[in-house]
């Protein structure tokens, strides 16, 4: 649409006279921009994540409800409820937390995604001192995967839950080639009993919460950053680090692509 709207006032309004390949070349200039924008911010948001756990001072619970700072705290998870848990669509694992992707993979195009997701609930940490109430968001989330790859259609069906997935296996034909390829099965889940290890700031959980669940303290995202992960803060802090790095590399070669090919366009315009 704002494409389409600049082409508009750029070409019939008048602003132009003629260029050619003014449309695609503005298409690709924006594209590669937006994505450029969207990978360096993602990657920004990473090597945060990387410096956070790096740098904050671990603490036990106990002492994360006496201190304002943010800290790091590592514990079990369980669910509030045991009607709370979740089980994970692939592994059949009960879980607060999970995450999962299944894609085709293509010779010459690399994968292809049939679906993904990602679901989690609130849930309780303890750590033998006290416990608190962790309510993250799809963002605080960094849960580490595993992937299995499968031969086909049949073979995906023997490992997935298809309820608990967007895929309809009775659509496929042979002649689509949806299913024709190896698949991977990628998921990663926050297993009940699971040791995680959490970044962030203690709270004091609303009255109807700590009535409900006998849990007098909460880590939200709300006005404090959160991490969430499962994978050990040695191991988040290297793996979110090369992300980051990698994102804001691809994300800066992006942009200067993207700049170059909107100021080609704009130093051949001809008022």
């Amino acid at each position: 649409m704002l494409v389409n709207l600049l082409e508009i006032l750029l070409v019939d309004g008048g602003l132009i006279s003629t260029v050619d390949g003014f449309g695609p070349g503005l298409r690709g200039g924006i594209v590669a921009t937006v994505v450029g924008v969207i990978a360096t911010i993602s990657g920004a948001r990473s090597i945060l994540d990387w410096w956070r756990v790096s740098t904050t001072e671990s603490a036990t619970i106990r002492e994360a409800l006496d201190t304002a700072q943010s800290v790091q705290i590592q514990g079990h998870a369980r669910p509030l409820q045991s009607s709370d848990t979740l089980v994970s669509p692939i592994r059949n694992d009960p879980c607060v937390a999970y995450e999962y992707s299944i894609s085709k993979t293509l010779q010459d195009a690399g994968d292809s995604t049939i679906d993904s997701g990602i679901e989690w609930q609130p849930f309780v940490v303890s750590d033998g001192t006290a416990e608190i109430r962790v309510d993250p968001s799809e963002e605080s989330l960094d849960i580490d995967t595993s992937t299995n790859t499968v031969g086909g259609r049949q073979e995906m069906q023997d490992h997935v839950n298809t309820e608990r997935v967007d895929v309809d296996p009775s659509t496929d034909t042979e002649d689509s080639g949806a299913f024709g390829n190896p698949i991977e099965l990628v998921e990663g889940t926050l297993t009940t009993g699971e040791e995680v290890t959490i970044v962030g700031k203690a709270s004091k959980a609303a009255e109807s919460v700590a009535t409900e669940t006998d849990v007098s303290a909460a880590m939200t995202p709300d006005g404090e950053h959160l991490l969430v992960t499962n994978d050990g803060p040695e191991n988040t802090a290297l793996r979110t680090g090369a992300r980051g790095a990698f994102l804001v590399t691809v994300g800066l070669i992006f942009d200067y692509l993207g700049v170059t090919i909107l100021s080609g366009i704009t130093g051949g315009l001809v008022f």
